[in-house]
Order: structure tokens, then C-alpha cells, then sequence
């Protein structure tokens, strides 16, 4: 636990300096401290039993071990959120190998921007997955959204062009006939595109604003028979793009 957090933890509470080494010792040996029992912890800082228990009751617990178990979670808490920022970088820096981080940040200032209007994904085939994943985490975020693939009505899409604030398609090759034919539907309007793919140099690259490309093992691969980490690599990529959305603030953590 950093000094600032600790800080925090302990603001507030009027704890003397005794108190405070007691509770760094507890933290520095959280595994332990509980076989170890008050008095051992006690002896460990040349102090008493009464100052332990005096220091559960300052920090807000009934005991000892409600003081334990407190501190153990958020602990763990702690080092998963460390853990998963480090993640976060290593997405980032994967992702940035092949795509500009401005890029990335741009997709996301979009996203956020969208308030009165729509954002609409589309997708076809196994995208379709993505797609659709996609627009249930919008969804949950509050925004307002559509989703179809080929299989839906044409006149979905048609019906809301004017009302579109961002239009998202997600193909991994980006020669998907029915994707192209939307993609190019709505570049004839004001309303701008992402891409997702796996190909930086398809037409549908060509037709977006942006395109956000994942790196794909198996580009001939159509009907995905190979085990491949391109989809689960897209739905991390989306991911990231939402981690920047959160940084701008307009999302609830």
C-alpha cells in the first residue's frame, strides 16, 4: 500500500504514532497477523494488547479480526486494480503497435460525444458476436443505440440516418458485400465511421473516418475454423477504447 493510500486510510481516525506502526506492521503482514493473534502482534511492536484493540475500535471495527479482514480485502482490491491497469498497458501497448494512440483516444472522444443522437453497429457473421456485445455495453453506459447484421431489416438503419450520431462496423476482413454496401450508405451522409478489422488495407478501411485494426493470424480463414485469438483481441480492443471514454470522464466507474 502506497504512502498516499495509507494516509487516506488513516485520516481522520486521531491515531497515535503507536497505533499508526501497529497498523503498518498488520498491513506489511497481512497473511500472518491473523495466526498471529492480538498478542503477537502486541509483541511484535512492544506494545499491548489494549493498543491493538484500542486501534480496531479507532479504525471504525468491533475487533481484531473485522480489522484483519478489512484490511486484507482492500488490500486485495488494491493489487487486482493494479493488476488490471498493468493489463490495461500491455492492451495499450499491443494495440498501439498497430494502431496511432490518437486514433484510439479520437474513437473514444466520439463515442462520448454522442449525447442527443444515436450510435448504430453493425456487423456480419462471427463480428456479429462482437457487434452485439458492443451494443449491449453502450446500452448499460447509457447510451442510445442500435445494432443489426444482414439478417435484419435494411430499413433499420435507413429509418434513423438523420437521427445518427456515430455509425460502427465491425468486420474482420472488411470486404464483408453487406457491410461495404451500409458502410457506403452512410458516408454519403455527414455522420462518421469506425471501422474494426483485421485488415488496415481493406475497402472498408478506406470508406471510415477511423479504423481500429486487430491484428488477424488467419485472413483467409472466412468461416473461422481455426482456433484464433482475433475476436477475443476485437472485443479487447473495444474495451480499451470504453477505458478511454471512462478517462474522459463521462462514464460512471
Amino acid at each position: 500500500m502506497s504512502v498516499m493510500k495509507f494516509d487516506k486510510l488513516v485520516s481522520g481516525k486521531n491515531l497515535s504514532e503507536t497505533e499508526q506502526e501497529v497498523l503498518h506492521y498488520m498491513v506489511a503482514n497481512i497473511d500472518r497477523v491473523l495466526d498471529m493473534g492480538v498478542r503477537g502482534v502486541a509483541k511484535a511492536n512492544y506494545t499491548s494488547a489494549t493498543t491493538v484493540m484500542r486501534l480496531a475500535h479507532k479504525m471504525g471495527y468491533r475487533g481484531f479480526v473485522e480489522l484483519q479482514y478489512k484490511l486484507m480485502t482492500m488490500l486485495r482490491h488494491d493489487s487486482m486494480g493494479t493488476a488490471a491497469s498493468d493489463q490495461q498497458d500491455q492492451l495499450l501497448t499491443a494495440m498501439t503497435s498497430h494502431n496511432d494512440l490518437s486514433t484510439i483516444k479520437t474513437v473514444a472522444q466520439r463515442i462520448a460525444a454522442v449525447e442527443d443522437r444515436y450510435l448504430y453497429v453493425y456487423a456480419a457473421g462471427f463480428s456479429g458476436v462482437i457487434g452485439n456485445y458492443m451494443f449491449k455495453k453502450f446500452q448499460i453506459l447509457g447510451k442510445r443505440c442500435f445494432f443489426s447484421t444482414p439478417g435484419d431489416s435494411a430499413a433499420l438503419l435507413e429509418n434513423y440516418l438523420e437521427d445518427l450520431g456515430l455509425f460502427m462496423v465491425v468486420s474482420k476482413s472488411g470486404e464483408t458485400q453487406s457491410v461495404l454496401d451500409k458502410a457506403r450508405l452512410v458516408s454519403s451522409l455527414p455522420i462518421p465511421i469506425v471501422a474494426l478489422t483485421g485488415n488496415p488495407e481493406s475497402t472498408l478501411a478506406k470508406i471510415a473516418d477511423w479504423t481500429l485494426t486487430v491484428p488477424d493470424e488467419f485472413p483467409l480463414d472466412d468461416l473461422n475454423q481455426r482456433a484464433s485469438l482475433f475476436y477475443p483481441r476485437m472485443l479487447a480492443a473495444f474495451e480499451l477504447v470504453i477505458g478511454e471514454v471512462e478517462k474522459l470522464g463521462v462514464v460512471d466507474a
